[in-house]
């Protein structure tokens, strides 16, 4: 035990720069492998390290690149070099995470670890419980049926990951949740102390001072009151999921019609090379229309071929962010219902006793219908109603306070997510543009050729009948 701590500590003194580690190919996979040693040799596994040619490229690692945050951040992550690992029951996928910190509550200031998808399932279930009205980021959707085939393909997971490395840099830069205390341990623990923490957390239910969300009424009737500021919300995620599906729906359709139309062009440019070859004196202008349709084919197939990194795989990511809010505003208004109903309650009871007082004070109207069963005496219920109502009291009570607690929760995180709004929304548009703008930049470049080719022949001929006549 003590040589695989040390040489997890190893590990962790060698990389002193997390960015030359991201930078470097040779040092990237020569350190994964003794990570995937000093963590995973106790799970009777079989490691299978990925080629550079399937996983760990360098053109994909600086494509990830883009998602991470400043570098002189006080928690800064990266996930990179995905192992696949053979076990007797299952095979699955673990990453390297590689965090630098500076913050006190850390007893280093780098740390080394390896998780798969599920330990990132269980750190969210685990943010959920102890914030409750917190946005949680959503995780990348778990492989579908049809693609479970596929799942261990170098697109799927660099695609998944790419998506974690989101999810936790989304983390990292709240203020809130990058506090949590299993977060802390997810990006620190070793294997065996981590498996121990889950198995812990597990089975114990964690205690965050307010109402459980599962003892809330999951399904409410409509609100007596309405929250002016939360109910705009609503209406606005509404309209910008309708709007974000329009977007995405239309540039699918067009991303489609322009592979046919890429499909139909391979069939047409080939034709004017075999006319050039019929036709010496209009051979070179032949070949270069030929070239020209290539070249802005190749150009158009560039454009479709990142679609999917462009336009669909991110807005349907901010779409799943989109519903985790409108899920934490449903789960605020369970609170609000709760505690309008424990009022509605409270309210009654008071009625009641304050028509037994009167009651009281006029026997006259107390007299009854004779029965044959002995009612309760106005006392009776009166004396109930004294127990009872203190202990609705303290249920309307606590439920305000949650309620409020919940209310200014969510207040504080809405205003982080319009700023993460704000940035991804206009970094998928800024990526559509540009991804375009390259596309008719190389198109107008290769016409602009046979056109400057077509007037330096027309000047040619020009000055040599001119020199004849």
């Amino acid at each position: 035990m003590e040589s695989k701590n040390s040489a997890v500590l190893n590990v962790v003194s060698e990389q002193k720069d997390i960015s030359s580690i991201l930078k470097d190919k040779a040092k990237d996979l020569d350190r994964s492998s003794v990570c995937s040693e000093s963590t995973f040799d106790n799970d009777n596994s079989l490691v299978q390290s990925p080629s550079i040619e399937s996983f760990s490229t360098i053109q994909d690692i600086e494509n990830l690149s883009e998602l991470n945050m400043d570098e002189d951040t006080d928690l800064y992550v990266k996930i990179d070099n995905p192992e696949k690992h053979l076990e007797t029951l299952e095979t699955y996928i673990t990453f390297r995470i590689s965090t630098r910190v500076a913050r006190i509550e850390f007893t280093s200031h780098e740390y080394v670890v390896r998780r798969r998808y599920n330990d990132f399932l269980w750190l969210r279930q685990k943010l959920l419980e102890c914030h409750p009205f917190s946005i949680i980021p959503p995780l990348p959707a778990k492989h579908s049926l049809m693609g479970q085939l596929d799942r261990y393909s170098k697109d799927f997971i660099l695609l998944r990951m790419k998506f974690l490395n989101l999810f936790l840099n989304r983390i990292c830069s709240h203020p809130i949740l990058s506090c949590n205390e299993h977060f802390k341990l997810f990006l620190t623990a070793n294997h065996i102390e981590f498996a121990a923490h889950k198995r812990k957390s597990s089975s114990s239910s964690s205690s965050n001072g307010i109402i459980p969300v599962n003892q809330v009424i999951s399904s409410h009737s409509a609100l007596k009151t309405t929250n002016i500021e939360f109910d705009k919300t609503k209406s606005y995620l509404s309209t910008l999921t309708d709007k974000l599906s329009s977007i995405e729906r239309i540039s699918y359709r067009i991303n489609k019609e322009r592979q046919d139309l890429i499909s139909d062009i391979n069939n047409f440019y080939p034709i004017f090379t075999m006319w050039s070859a019929n036709e010496p004196e209009l051979a070179v202008t032949l070949e270069n229309i030929s070239h020209a349709i290539e070249r802005s084919t190749a150009a158009q197939g560039a454009l479709v071929h990142s679609y999917p990194n462009t336009m669909t795989n991110p807005i349907k990511d901010f779409l799943q962010y989109i519903e985790v809010v409108q899920e934490t505003l449903r789960k605020r208004e369970s609170y609000q219902s709760a505690y309008e109903c424990s009022l509605e309650e409270l309210n009654k009871r008071h009625g009641e006793k304050d028509k037994l007082l009167a009651m009281s004070q006029n026997p006259s109207q107390s007299s009854g219908s004779f029965t044959l069963w002995k009612q309760p005496s106005n006392d009776d219920k009166l004396e109930k109603l004294g127990t009872h109502i203190p202990q609705l009291l303290k249920k309307v009570e606590s439920s305000q306070d949650s309620l409020e607690m919940a209310n200014e929760c969510l207040r504080s995180d809405l205003e982080y997510w319009q700023q993460e709004k704000l940035r991804c929304v206009k970094k998928i548009l800024l990526d559509f543009v540009t991804k375009q703008i390259h596309f008719y930049e190389a198109s107008v470049n290769a016409w602009e050729y046979v056109t400057n080719e077509i007037s330096k022949e027309n000047v040619a001929s020009h000055r040599a009948n001119s020199s004849t006549k």
